[in-house]
């Protein structure tokens, strides 16, 4: 069974390899829903608790921000 740091770090690690730079912020707009389906074999019901949870946790250790909970933009605070 994947713990919920381990789905953290994997969503952090695809938000950086999908970052782009908007107005001198490092952004990543690419939806985690499909590839976190695709990754771990989940379903639509599973993941969507886990897409929370997992940006929680990179939001609590100031990893991200997400402006908007309905957005799929993520901003890297590194």
């Amino acid at each position: 069974m994947v713990e919920a740091s381990d789905y953290a770090n994997a969503v952090y690690r695809f938000v950086q390899a999908h970052a782009t730079v908007e107005h001198g912020r490092r952004v990543c707009r690419e939806p985690l829903y499909p590839w976190l389906m695709r990754e771990f074999d989940l379903s639509i019901h599973e993941v969507k608790g886990i897409r929370t949870a997992a940006v929680k946790e990179l939001e609590r250790q100031g990893l991200v921000q997400r402006p908007n909970p309905r957005s799929v933009l993520l901003i890297l605070t590194d």
